[in-house]
């Protein structure tokens, strides 16, 4: 039951953790119109820490919430979502098959090219009918753009990411919590 009740608990503290992260969008003055937030690195811990579902759950959820307290853009949240599912839910499968430093590198790398190429077609689905320009538009003055800004959101969640995820993890494991639980049932 507790490991159930750890990992509800772990998916809805870092979804609203990566909702507020959200909320901090640092604009990208060489990519005009391109804001950078560090939201999926929340996921990506998520995602590393429990597994490729919960992490990819915990994109959802921020996006779902940041939605509701912004109600911005439906394809902009809906593109928001579908690349942090993809280096969330790619990196936390690869990384969880072996659990070292070099398969942690290898899954965040793997992961990143996954979501540019995913989203490049995405992009070229999506944004001409959206935008109501034509396909070779897009694919000349705002694919690479695109894949530049998704290259540098990868490289700097998945740096931050590889960087705290042994401390983060360290302390959400389940034998700090029962320890404690332990601790204060022999305090009493």
């Amino acid at each position: 039951m507790i490991e159930r009740t750890k990992k509800l608990t772990i998916i809805g503290v870092f979804s609203a953790m990566a909702t507020v992260l959200m909320l901090i969008e640092i604009p990208i003055p060489q990519l005009a119109g391109f804001k950078y937030d560090p939201s999926d690195i929340a996921a990506l811990l998520v995602g590393f820490m429990l597994g490729p579902i919960p992490g990819v759950l915990t994109v959802l959820i921020k996006d779902l919430l940041y939605f509701a307290i912004r109600g911005t853009d439906v394809v902009g949240i809906f593109m928001n979502a579908a690349a942090g599912s993809l280096l969330v839910g790619f990196s936390a499968w690869f990384y969880s098959r072996k659990k070292t430093k070099a398969r942690a590198i290898a899954s965040l790398s793997i992961a990143s090219i996954v979501m540019m190429a995913g989203m490049d077609i995405l992009n070229m689905l999506v944004y001409p009918p959206y935008l109501k320009v034509s396909y070779m538009f897009v694919l000349k003055n705002y694919l690479w753009i695109i894949t530049l800004f998704n290259m540098l959101k990868a490289t700097v969640d998945g740096f931050v990411t590889f960087l705290i995820y042994k401390k983060t993890s360290n302390f959400f494991k389940l034998e700090t919590w029962e320890t404690n639980r332990e601790w204060r049932k022999n305090e009493k």
